[in-house]
């Protein structure tokens, strides 16, 4: 019998389109998750990194797993090895473990980069997927808030680009990863292939919409003070901040070919996740 796909961070921006693919696929598949009652059109088991006795049940007959860190958490390392320790022992062979842009390049006190050089130590098959930053973080969260009551980006991103990647693209890059052993031992940095900056964004957003939406470039300290009355904790206002310095530094403007090579097509560009989101920055934000 064939054995399971774990999903971890089923209800995620990624992790609940892999989940999709690999049903529509007929995968046998598993959704992680802390409420095993919400209908995800699969198996759901209890999962939850703060609660590591819930990983060896989770990973009862599994010998694939999409991996993803507790998002945004620094310390996210403190829970994932323990948990990669137990895939090791339930004989997983192969890790999708969705990582970030630029992850082999940080020190190795960052949370991300000691999951990745513990996952590659433990022996366990990898594939490494570092995308760069999400064409979705305008259709969701605070900046899809903004447009909608304001019409307004305000980012501390002065005119960098940034060569946004859909996450149904890293989606499919991840299914394609978990279905092919030709990825194991790799890592992929997915981006799209047109760097644009926020003005762009606006315009794209404002011709898809139908809506005037503009750009408005913040500086830092006027970053920190919009950040802070929105209720952002300063140990995660000051991980925004360090995140913007590199893109306005140009870090996150390369393009790279691993969609393109992977799924056999290009990257979806940003006009197409625009006209795909529309209606959602025409809706109050009551809707």
């Amino acid at each position: 019998m064939k054995r399971a796909v774990l999903v971890i961070g089923a209800t995620g921006t990624v992790g609940r389109e892999v989940l999709a693919r690999l049903i529509a696929l007929h995968e046998p598949v598993r959704a992680a998750t802390r409420d095993p009652s919400r209908s995800l059109g699969t198996e759901a088991v209890r999962f939850d990194f703060e609660r590591p006795e819930t990983f060896g049940p989770a990973l009862q007959g599994v010998d694939r797993v999409f991996l993803i860190a507790r998002p945004g958490d620094e310390r996210a390392d403190v829970f994932t090895v323990p948990l990669i320790d137990e895939m090791k022992r339930h004989d997983v062979r192969h890790v999708v473990n969705l990582s970030a842009m630029g992850t082999e390049r940080a020190d190795h006190t960052v949370a991300l980069r000691k999951i990745e050089l513990h996952l590659e130590r433990s022996g366990i098959g990898f594939t490494h997927l570092r995308p760069n930053f999400f064409a979705q973080v305008f259709s969701t969260g605070s900046l899809l808030a903004g447009i909608r009551t304001t019409g307004i980006i305000a980012l501390p991103a002065a005119d960098a680009r940034i060569s946004f990647i859909d996450a149904i693209d890293v989606a499919e890059v991840a299914v394609a990863a978990l279905r092919g052993p030709e990825h194991v031992g790799k890592a992929r940095t997915l981006t799209g292939e047109q760097p644009i900056n926020h003005a762009d964004v606006a315009r794209i957003i404002s011709t898809a919409s139908g809506r005037a939406v503009r750009y408005v470039p913040l500086e830092e300290e006027d970053a920190r003070e919009k950040l802070r009355r929105v209720g952002l904790p300063d140990e995660r206002i000051e991980r925004l901040i360090r995140f913007y310095r590199l893109v306005r530094a140009g870090e996150a403007s390369s393009v790279s070919p691993s969609v393109r090579e992977i799924l056999g097509r290009p990257a979806t560009p940003f006009e197409d996740f625009a006209q795909r989101h529309a209606a959602l920055w025409t809706a109050q934000p009551s809707e």
